[in-house]
């Protein structure tokens, strides 16, 4: 049976997984208003952006968060390999992790998000390039939040037990992103989450939405830094803290920031203050392992008592 996280009483935290996309501007697959744009990407830069991010990130979250590079369509190896792959070990090293992450979008022309095999092979091809860095990768992240059934045994497969797809409510078929009866915070998916999940049996995949405030999938409805405002975002906080707090369970999210943003003073600033309130508003920093970690002991406690 499915089974939606339990935890004890005495613990109402909100426990936050700072996601770091690490990607270029600008990349809008979907977008008719910008003429679907893709800019080239700049892994470059991106290795700047992320010099100057991990310093700030140790600071305020000591260091725990997860680095979810892109590779997709458009760009397939370049956030995996050289010096940023180089960044990627500094980083685990200092406690965060890393998450495969994959684009496959077709510029204006659907997705390939549902074809098994090619998402597979990508999945191994990752994966072995983040290998011959020395790295393991302990999570996954479907693009514009696309993940089909196949999903979890892919996952499976591949040792891969903490997703980051979710953004509860969104219904998108044509992508691969049916989030519609998903719960609001973390739990193990049922074997298809794009079926009813009342009566499912479960995968072995813990899902750790992005913290939502329970009233849609819209940019000002959840966790996305740079589509929102601190006002917004610290709005959308206190509702976590007050789920938790009112139904005596911790929460488990994430939210979302991008190395490309780095760029944007007004961004980089909102993103600091954010992560500093967290700190100061019953939150609590975890990465992907951690996270799994207390999901499993949570439950297990409800499990005894």
């Amino acid at each position: 049976m499915v089974m939606s996280m339990v935890f004890g009483a005495d613990d109402n935290r909100v426990y936050l997984v700072p996601i770091v996309d690490v990607n270029w501007l600008v990349f809008a697959p979907f977008d008719p208003g910008r003429d679907f744009r893709i800019d080239p990407p700049d892994p470059d830069q991106a290795l700047i952006d992320l010099v100057n991010l991990m310093p700030i990130l140790r600071d305020l979250t000591d260091g725990k968060y997860v680095l979810t590079p892109h590779s997709g369509t458009y760009c397939r190896d370049a956030f995996y390999e050289g010096a940023l792959a180089s960044l990627y070990r500094d980083a685990c090293a200092g406690g965060a992790d890393v998450a495969i992450h994959l684009h496959e979008e077709i510029k204006g022309a659907g997705t390939r998000f549902g074809e098994r095999d090619h998402m597979s092979a990508m999945m191994d091809h990752c994966g072995e390039l983040l290998a011959r860095a020395g790295i393991n990768p302990v999570a996954y992240r479907g693009g514009h939040y696309a993940y089909a059934p196949f999903m979890n045994d892919l996952l499976e497969r591949t040792g891969i037990l903490v997703d980051y797809s979710c953004a509860p409510g969104m219904n998108y078929p044509d992508r691969e992103a049916i989030w519609a009866q998903a719960p609001l915070t973390a739990t193990m998916l049922p074997k298809n989450p794009t079926a009813p999940w009342a009566g499912q049996k479960t995968a072995n995949v813990l899902e750790i939405p992005i913290g939502s405030d329970g009233l849609g999938s819209a940019y000002g409805n959840i966790l996305h830094v740079e589509q929102s405002d601190l006002e917004n975002l610290l709005r959308i906080w206190d509702v976590l803290v007050k789920r938790a707090e009112d139904s005596g369970a911790p929460q488990i999210v994430h939210c979302l920031f991008h190395t490309a943003s780095v760029q944007d003073k007004a961004w980089l600033d909102r993103y600091q203050r954010f992560l500093a309130e967290v700190s100061a508003r019953k939150g609590q920093f975890v990465t992907s392992v951690e996270a799994r970690g207390l999901y499993e002991r949570f439950a297990e406690a409800e499990t005894a008592s």
